[in-house]
């Protein structure tokens, strides 16, 4: 049985709804800590980018604490963008319970076959500290210039990733504007076995659906794809490399 996503319901069960805390996991390397990038929500960041939300928070969705591993991303085209190598990330986050600090990934995935692939192409881990309570929110921005964070496909997603056991009643801001149009989102966590799409989803947290708060700024200029080989990619390397060898071997062995 997989866990269900939840989005922010005001409600007074809602907001008195109290776990007890799990200790994180120990991790050699802490992540970056991020504060707020913005003064009022949708006045900054990446603004200049893709933007698909109207800068308005309306809900957010989430995980039940029963997860470890809750994703969320959406639906974005190359053509959109300037050109395909990610510059900055902005995920704007709320909650409901008196933790303000989350750590989190922002993921890139490629397309495959209409969705999401199962793994992520790139993933970088952050902490987002000083996230406001519901209804306000705050947009967070990761810094991913340095990185090798290129769209390998011309649709592509990018979108969060973190233990909702761990940092509990976190949400992702969603925007359910009506004249937002609405945009492609998908989500998984770890007892599911498949991505599934908010819009085809029967869960009715996603009926007002138009867009999840994350958006993109790319680099100027042109970063053309890095081709990359898969398992089966790099061992036909392999064999080749070493059936040219000993091709070769055979040709100096037959002229000596």
């Amino acid at each position: 049985m997989k866990s269900s996503p939840v989005r922010i319901i005001l409600s007074a069960a809602m907001a008195a709804c109290v776990f007890p805390a799990v200790a994180g996991a120990q991790r050699p390397q802490a992540p970056p800590l991020l504060e707020s990038s913005v003064g009022a929500l949708g006045e900054s960041d990446c603004a200049d980018g893709v933007v698909l939300d109207d800068g308005t928070l309306e809900s957010g969705y989430g995980w039940v604490p029963s997860a470890v591993d809750g994703r969320y991303v959406q639906r974005f085209d190359v053509a959109d963008f300037r050109s395909r190598k990610m510059e900055e990330i902005c995920v704007c986050w709320t909650r409901t319970q008196p933790d303000d600090e989350v750590r989190f990934s922002v993921e890139l995935y490629r397309d495959h076959g209409g969705r999401p692939s199962r793994s992520p192409d790139r993933s970088v881990e952050v902490v987002a500290s000083a996230v406001p309570g519901f209804p306000d929110g705050a947009f967070y921005s990761v810094d991913v210039s340095d990185l090798d964070m290129r769209a390998p496909t011309d649709v592509f997603y990018l979108g969060v990733r973190w233990n909702p056991s761990e940092d509990r009643f976190f949400f992702v801001c969603v925007d359910q504007t009506e004249t937002t149009p609405v945009v492609d989102g998908w989500f998984i966590d770890d007892r599911a076995d498949e991505w599934e799409s908010v819009l085809e989803s029967s869960d009715p947290i996603f009926d007002d659906h138009r867009a999840m708060m994350i958006r993109a700024r790319a680099l100027e200029g042109y970063f053309g794809l890095v081709p990359t080989l898969g398992t089966w990619g790099l061992l036909t390397l392999i064999v080749a490399i070493c059936a040219v060898g000993l091709l070769l071997l055979r040709r100096g062995g037959d002229r000596g």
